[in-house]
């Protein structure tokens, strides 16, 4: 089915079937708030008014079938009592009152940085309105485990992968610094990463196994900076080498703007950030195909959906590259 007078590119995602009871799928869907009609009232076309839908998606995943076995560190994750790693999901879900009007298409948005790009407020269709006046679902959902959970984002709760004897798993991390206030001597490893990201935890404060360098520009000479003039510490108001702080950085004279940094250290107990991909996979295959999850709360949309698409832009349209690049548009069914 084609969508037209929509500047954006879509995706389409394989047709998948829901899975037996005995393997990895969602298993259960709760919908935490329900505005309807939504968007004040408002009446689109044929379709009708609309309702907006908001809630969490809890699902399972088996380490060991071949579809899941490319997410890293999946193997390390704690698993329940059947043997599975369980993760939780937001989504946020717009579709007709009456489902009778639906056109059979669902859109995936693809959230960037948790944020909604189409179906995020429940009082302005903006965007929407030309999806709304054809009866399209649109649905966005939580991918990034590395976001942290809050009012009107979209997060996957991921578990911490960790060694067979339950110690810590341990792996270097890069963190690249540039555009810093001139003369600024403490910096948060966040800043490396983008606001609202945490930091992968230094194993430890001391920065003997770890590196700090500096460079003018990408491809030149890299300047290595001693160990004796950086410090894992807060220097904002302590002088160096400050107050020992593992989520920050010290430099002795300040960081230079005129400069690139890199950060080389050893982290510990990774996310199993992976998951996000299945989750993604997961819930269109739920939307698509289930009558019900396992405690028998229905599908909204159940038997409504045919075709299914998926639009991204920037690190989204990223994120959709990858999705069909590993293999994540085919279920486990």
């Amino acid at each position: 089915m084609k969508i037209r007078n929509m500047p954006f590119l879509f995706t389409a995602l394989a047709a998948v079937a829901m899975t037996t009871p005995a393997d990895a799928r969602i298993t259960r869907i709760v919908i935490e708030h329900r505005d309807s009609p939504a968007y004040k009232g408002q009446s689109f076309g044929e379709a009708g008014r609309y309702e907006w839908l908001r809630g969490h998606a809890y699902g399972e995943l088996d380490p060991k079938d071949p579809l899941n076995a490319i997410i890293t560190d999946l193997q390390f994750a704690p698993r329940n009592a059947r043997g599975l790693v369980e993760y939780s999901a937001t989504f946020t879900l717009a579709k007709p009152v009456d489902l009778s009007k639906a056109s059979g298409v669902l859109l995936y948005d693809v959230a960037n940085r948790g944020r909604i790009a189409l179906a995020g407020s429940s009082t302005d269709a903006g965007a929407l309105a030309d999806l709304f006046k054809r009866g399209h679902v649109v649905v966005s959902s939580g991918w990034e485990g590395d976001i942290p959970a809050r009012d009107g984002v979209e997060t996957v709760a991921v578990p911490v992968a960790k060694n067979p004897d339950g110690s810590s798993i341990t792996g270097p991390v890069l963190i690249r610094f540039s555009d810093m206030a001139r003369n600024a001597n403490t910096l948060p490893l966040t800043r490396g990463l983008g606001a609202g990201f945490p930091a992968p935890v230094p194993v430890s404060r001391d920065n003997a196994t770890a590196t700090l360098t500096r460079r003018i520009a990408e491809g030149s000479a890299i300047v290595p900076i001693r160990a004796a003039d950086w410090a894992f510490a807060d220097c904002g108001s302590t002088p160096f080498p400050g107050v020992p702080d593992a989520a920050k950085i010290c430099l002795k004279g300040g960081f230079d703007p005129s400069f690139l940094y890199e950060l080389v250290y050893t982290a510990k107990d990774p996310m199993v950030l992976g998951i996000g991909y299945a989750a993604t996979r997961d819930l269109k295959a739920f939307l698509r195909h289930a009558e019900r999850d396992d405690s028998g709360t229905a599908n909204p949309v159940a038997q409504k959906i045919a075709f299914a698409v998926a639009r991204g832009s920037s690190q989204s349209g990223n994120f959709l590259r990858s999705f069909i690049c590993l293999g994540f548009n085919q279920d486990e069914a």
